[in-house]
């Protein structure tokens, strides 16, 4: 087998390249995905615990709610976070699979419809 062509590495080399990129990024945006997450999480929790008090939400200063909300901030609640996301994650592919499955049905529906007025 012949050595391949400059071409031909030169493209195998920007394919890698580009692979590697997309998959940093990707790492990136589930790093960011589950940090939004677990803060999200942590403050809806601290605002519950207000309501729950009595109080209200707008006597306390935001900065405050984030103080408290950073507090919650561990372990369990990262797991909890993974779990959330994990469901959504599922949920979406379920709502994609079944939107391609009705396409498809519709999709052969016509094609049937087609072929009797032919």
């Amino acid at each position: 087998m012949a050595t391949p062509s400059y071409k031909e590495r030169m493209k195998a080399a920007r394919a890698e390249a580009r692979a590697k990129r997309e998959a940093e990024k990707a790492a990136w945006h589930r790093r960011a995905e589950l940090i939004h997450e677990v803060r999200h999480i942590a403050r809806e929790a601290v605002v519950a615990d207000v309501r729950a008090r009595g109080d209200r939400v707008s006597l306390y200063k935001p900065r405050e709610i984030t103080a408290q909300a950073n507090a919650l901030i561990g372990p369990w609640l990262v797991a909890q976070a993974k779990a959330r996301i994990a469901a959504r994650q599922n949920k979406n592919l379920e709502d994609l699979h079944k939107a391609r499955s009705a396409d498809s049905q519709r999709l052969s529906r016509a094609n049937v419809t087609n072929e009797m007025e032919s």
